[in-house]
């Protein structure tokens, strides 16, 4: 597995690109932080996948026991991030949802990959899956739009 660390923040996430799947990937450690460290950390994100056109984007949670503070939810569910993923090159997205030691209410997965679509059109793909195959497969089909 090759991987570029584009950002780090102890105990929170890291911020990696995986060439092997071609995706940018946020591995949460938890998501609950009580200053600017997630938004940091997803900014930097959308940064490096503009500059490189990145159209895959993985974001892990399976290991994070806390969910988001009630301030980055806010901003997660504004017109600001949608904005964000809406003028990025972004096309896939992938959720590893939390596992079975997770103190976190998981009701939200459910409707995940179709709020998801709604949120960002149609434009973009999402999916809910903890088996790498089945993710690098969904990677791997051709951006949306190309027929051939």
């Amino acid at each position: 597995m090759s991987e570029h660390r584009v950002h780090s923040q102890t105990g929170l996430v890291d911020v990696v690109w995986r060439k092997d799947i071609g995706a940018i990937h946020l591995k949460w450690y938890s998501e609950y932080d009580e200053n600017d460290g997630v938004q940091t950390a997803v900014r930097t994100a959308f940064e490096f996948v503009n500059e490189r056109h990145v159209r895959n984007w993985l974001v892990d949670v399976s290991e994070s026991n806390e969910a988001l503070s009630e301030k980055d939810y806010e901003w997660v569910s504004s017109d600001e991030f949608r904005d964000l993923v809406r003028q990025s090159t972004l096309e896939r997205f992938v959720l590893i949802p939390p596992g079975p030691n997770s103190k976190q209410d998981t009701s939200w997965i459910l409707d995940w990959e179709k709020n998801t679509l709604q949120n960002f059109g149609e434009s973009v793909a999402a999916k809910v899956s903890s088996d790498m195959g089945e993710i690098r497969a969904f990677f791997e089909r051709k951006p949306m739009g190309v027929t051939q």
